[in-house]
């Protein structure tokens, strides 16, 4: 349970490291802290009625209800849809990470070797297994929290809340329908359903679905506040890695500086668990697909797939304006309905497996 706990909410927080407070605070203004509070809670709906699909359902994964309900044929070119998607997101995720790294930290080597010896890992991890990334999720993730609360906490003499005036930002007409819009950037707690199976029951994929959501959300809405509070709107809209000026700022004498090099080891841990993880998620659906039972032989087309799509945008701007909008803004009409779909199916022509155990 809590491994799966920390695989998911390493794979959903992650963002945070990423662009999402700069498009966020564009988008929304001083209301970027709570707007991704409306967020969380269209995604708890989303979780609530994702509970209900697999109830249903006992003893199936998502993807096992998708056949139940729509067929063999049907339910095989949307999980299709789901590993283009989910591989798309995977290079997207690794091209934003690896241009920022070359930003702040890199700036003199050259992108393909960073990528390469990115895929490397996410590889190896993703050969292993969903059981090997999830162990090294839940041995990381009590360091990535720790890392993450420590550069918040460090940063306090910084802080003026006051920044945060107005309060409602640009107007809570706006605020409502971004928050609606950036479901997509809790949208990977599909990921339980996926792999329900492995869970022990269902009374599990909730508490865990629940807790990575809430969990998820406090930690957004914390850093958004933190980064406006530190930054103001104008320099806070600005930074394409708010999280990471945040840990520049920290100075407490000569002896007690350049905190981002935390800030570093714990950006990068999240990434090759949340990145190593929606690829192998790709991987394996794919796989569920056309019935292959041995991923491992897909490891190299997967691999040069995800490349190709990390250098799809040729340049930072791209990716913030295209890319990373597609995923985390549009994104939210491609998870989210399907299975909310399948469900009204599903009621509509009595569809149901059986009395659900443990719930």
């Amino acid at each position: 349970m809590l491994e799966a706990y920390a695989l998911v909410t390493i794979v959903i927080i992650t963002k945070i490291f990423y662009t999402f407070p700069l498009t966020t605070i564009k988008q929304t203004g001083t209301a970027a802290w709570y707007t991704t509070l409306i967020s969380c809670v269209g995604a708890i709906v989303f979780f609530a009625l994702l509970y209900l699909l697999l109830q249903r359902f006992p003893q199936k994964d998502l993807y096992q209800v998708f056949e139940a309900v729509l067929g063999k044929k049907v339910s095989r070119f949307i999980i299709l849809i789901f590993s283009v998607y989910f591989l798309y997101y995977t290079g997207i995720n690794l091209s934003e990470f690896v241009t920022i790294l070359k930003i702040y930290s890199m700036p003199f080597t050259p992108k393909e070797v960073l990528v390469a010896g990115f895929l490397t890992v996410i590889a190896a991890m993703a050969y292993v297994g969903l059981e090997g990334i999830v162990r090294v999720a839940y041995v990381l993730f009590y360091l990535i929290i720790t890392g993450l609360v420590l550069i918040l906490i460090l940063a306090i003499p910084f802080y003026d809340f006051n920044s945060l005036k107005p309060w409602l930002g640009y107007g809570l007409g706006v605020s409502a329908s971004e928050g609606f819009l950036k479901i997509s950037a809790y949208d990977s707690v599909i990921i339980l359903a996926i792999i329900a199976n492995s869970l022990q029951g269902l009374k599990y994929f909730k508490r865990i679905g629940l807790s990575c959501l809430l969990t998820a959300g406090a930690i957004f809405s914390i850093c958004l506040a933190c980064i406006l509070a530190a930054f103001q709107y104008t320099a806070g809209s600005g930074y394409i890695s708010g999280m990471y000026h945040l840990s520049r700022i920290i100075y407490y004498s000569r002896f007690f500086q350049r905190v981002e090099a935390i800030f570093l080891f714990v950006w990068v841990f999240a990434s090759v668990i949340a990145i190593s993880a929606v690829f192998y998620i790709a991987l394996s659906s794919y796989c569920r697909v056309f019935s292959i039972t041995n991923h491992r032989p897909l490891l190299w087309p997967f691999l040069f797939l995800t490349f190709a799509f990390t250098f799809l945008p040729s340049n930072i701007y791209e990716i913030i304006s295209v890319h990373v909008r597609l995923i985390r803004g549009y994104s939210v009409f491609l998870i989210v309905p399907v299975p909310i779909l399948v469900l009204l199916v599903s009621i509509i022509r009595g569809k149901k497996g059986g009395k659900a155990s443990g719930t």
